[in-house]
C-alpha cells in the first residue's frame, strides 16, 4: 500500500462505536478525555512529577478504550524510543541490558516507553500497522530533564498514525541506540519492559478497570456536549434565516 492512502471505510465491527478511520476531531476528544483523568489520577496520588513518567497508565488504559470503542486488538507495548527535540538533537531513552533483566517490577526501571498499537487486516491480505503515543505532551519536559533545549517547532499531544505515514528515524539519531532498535522505528519493543508492563497490568488491574470507566464517561459527556452545541447552533441559524 502506497503511503498516505487512507484505510478504506470500513463498517463498525460487531460490538464497536467508533469505524475505522478515527476522525480527527475525535481523536482529539478521546487524547483529551484521557489526559484529563490521568492528571486528576495523578493529583490525587500526588505525583510530584504529575503525569510525566505515567506512560505506562497512558498506554495501557489507552488500549482498553479504543477496544471498547473500535472492538480492534489494540494493545500496550514498551521498550525504548527516540525524542526529536529539533535542531538536530535527539533523546535515546531506553534501560540499560542489566536494569532490564533485573528488574522485578516496572517500578524498578527507568527510561522504558510505552505506547499502542494495532494490526489491521486489508482486503490485500496485507496488515497495516497503526501507532499511537498519548504522551509526546511530555517531550518538552523530558527533553528538559536530560538537559537539553527542546526546540521542534511542530509540537503535538499525542503521534495516532498509520507506520508509513510516520518519517524514519534519522541516521544522526540512529549511531547512539542499541541494536534492536536500528531499523528505523522511533520506539521499539523491548522483551523485557515488556513482560515488566504485563505484570504491572495484572497486579494494577482494578484501578485500570476504574481509570479505563472514567476515561469512557468523560469521553461520552464531550460528545454528548458537543452535539448539544451544534444543535442550538444549528437553531440560532434557522432563527436568523
Amino acid at each position: 500500500m502506497s503511503p498516505g492512502v487512507p484505510f478504506a471505510s470500513a463498517p463498525a465491527a460487531n460490538g464497536a462505536v467508533l469505524t475505522l478511520p478515527v476522525a480527527p476531531a475525535l481523536r482529539g476528544m478521546i487524547d483529551a478525555a484521557l489526559n484529563a483523568v490521568m492528571e486528576e489520577a495523578a493529583a490525587e496520588a500526588r505525583l510530584t512529577m504529575g503525569t510525566l513518567g505515567r506512560c505506562a497508565d497512558y498506554a495501557l488504559v489507552g488500549a482498553r478504550v479504543l477496544r471498547l470503542l473500535l472492538n480492534r486488538p489494540y494493545t500496550a507495548l514498551s521498550g525504548g524510543e527516540v525524542i526529536d527535540c529539533g535542531s538536530g538533537l535527539y533523546v535515546a531513552m531506553h534501560p540499560g541490558r542489566k536494569a532490564r533483566r533485573s528488574a522485578r517490577k516496572l517500578s524498578e526501571l527507568k527510561d522504558y516507553h510505552c505506547w499502542i498499537e494495532a494490526l489491521h487486516p486489508m482486503p490485500d491480505g496485507s496488515l497495516r500497522r497503526e501507532i499511537i503515543d498519548f504522551t509526546m505532551r511530555h517531550d518538552p519536559l523530558v527533553a528538559e530533564v536530560c538537559g537539553l533545549p527542546f526546540t521542534h517547532s511542530h509540537r503535538h499531544d499525542y503521534l495516532w498514525a498509520w507506520q508509513e505515514e510516520i518519517a524514519p528515524l534519522p541516521l544522526a539519531a540512529r549511531a547512539q541506540l542499541p541494536p534492536q532498535s536500528r531499523s528505523g522505528d522511533w520506539m521499539w519493543v523491548d522483551q523485557d519492559c515488556l513482560r515488566l508492563l504485563k505484570k504491572y497490568e495484572q497486579d494494577h488491574e482494578a484501578l485500570l478497570a476504574r481509570l479505563t470507566g472514567q476515561v469512557l464517561h468523560k469521553l461520552v459527556e464531550a460528545m454528548q456536549a458537543q452535539e448539544e452545541a451544534a444543535q442550538m447552533r444549528s437553531t440560532a441559524s434557522l432563527k436568523l434565516a
